[in-house]
């Protein structure tokens, strides 16, 4: 009798589920893939952009977009592509002469837009005027029809990419951004809404925390996918880590040359990855932005900031001398 009871007792104890800090992790990142009219006015904006020649639309992240459109043009009927290259010709003239994270209302419309998700209209999203929204309603059939299965194929299976790694690696790489940044992640993780198009750099977040990736975008496979998820959500922080920057400027008297933050951004990154994963090249350095767009500024940050990065110091003194090295006067 006392045996069996033991023996009862003991899986009472065994089955008892375990507690929900021993079985569930914050998320990192939460990602979206069925955001059904996000993606068609990335569609449209970089199509847009194309015909408009404006000079972003032969970069590497959306230079595809055309033979993309072409492709699905060919499965429509002839009011369907009518429709489509209405709507491509509106983009053309208006919201694609826009830059997608600058210049409004683009990014209120782009939160809206992820937020109407796959509903069946546009109506009460008043963030974009009613001549934009009637073309991407009429625009939305010969979308739905023509490319979204693709598009959300491709959104799928570069969230199932992402996920895995940051799976894998995720805790490592937030452990090591926000020792450095000294900035708080929030707790339920940052919303990414992919994409199949963007902008032209493949990826782009606006200060209101809305996070846009391209699924189709080559360089973002991979591990350089882990790196600019947690690019995107670092630029979370440019107000907090722009007023330590600008402080000490002022402070020393300084002039800080532009995109110094977004700089330090790639470099912090991409260490933050190749130091779980070594053999990882930056996104930067992978893609040869510290020769093009950000010439200067690697080696300055090699001397400056990461010996910080690698534990030495503290954020403030790396952050001054940071700006010591690379302020004018």
């Amino acid at each position: 009798m006392a045996k069996s009871a033991v023996v009862l007792l003991a899986l009472v104890v065994v089955s008892q589920p375990s507690t929900p800090a021993a079985n569930q992790r914050s998320p990192i990142f939460r990602f979206h893939t069925d955001e059904f009219w996000l993606n068609l006015h990335h569609f449209l904006y970089v199509l847009g952009r194309a015909q408009a020649k404006m000079p972003d639309a032969s970069r590497e992240a959306v230079v595809g977009a055309p033979a993309d459109s072409d492709a699905g043009l060919a499965n429509l009927t002839a009011d369907e592509r009518q429709a489509w290259r209405e709507a491509v010709a509106f983009y053309a003239n208006g919201p694609s002469r826009k830059d997608a994270l600058f210049d409004a209302p683009m990014s209120a419309a782009a939160a809206a837009l992820a937020d109407a998700g796959d509903r069946e209209g546009l109506a009460g999203v008043d963030t974009i005027d009613a001549s934009w929204r009637a073309q991407l309603e009429q625009a939305a059939p010969v979308y739905r029809k023509g490319w979204w299965p693709s598009h959300r194929a491709a959104n799928a299976g570069r969230r199932d990419d992402i996920q895995s790694l940051v799976d894998r690696r995720g805790a490592a790489v937030l452990a090591f951004v926000t020792r450095v940044y000294g900035m708080d992640w929030p707790a339920e993780g940052y919303p990414v809404h992919f994409s199949a198009w963007a902008n032209w750099a493949g990826a782009y977040s606006t200060s209101g925390g809305v996070i846009v990736v391209s699924s189709t975008d080559r360089a973002a496979r991979g591990l350089a996918g882990l790196e600019i998820a947690f690019h995107e959500g670092m630029h979370q922080w440019d107000r907090q880590v722009n007023t330590l920057l600008f402080g000490e400027a002022r402070r020393t008297g300084k002039r800080l040359p532009p995109n110094l933050s977004h700089a330090m951004i790639f470099f912090t990154a991409g260490e933050a990855v190749r130091c779980v994963v070594p053999e990882h090249v930056p996104y930067a350095q992978a893609n040869g932005l510290w020769d093009t767009a950000y010439r200067g500024f690697r080696e300055p940050l090699e001397e400056t900031w990461k010996p910080y990065l690698d534990g030495h110091g503290t954020r403030d003194d790396a952050i001054a001398a940071v700006v010591k090295r690379v302020g004018g006067s």
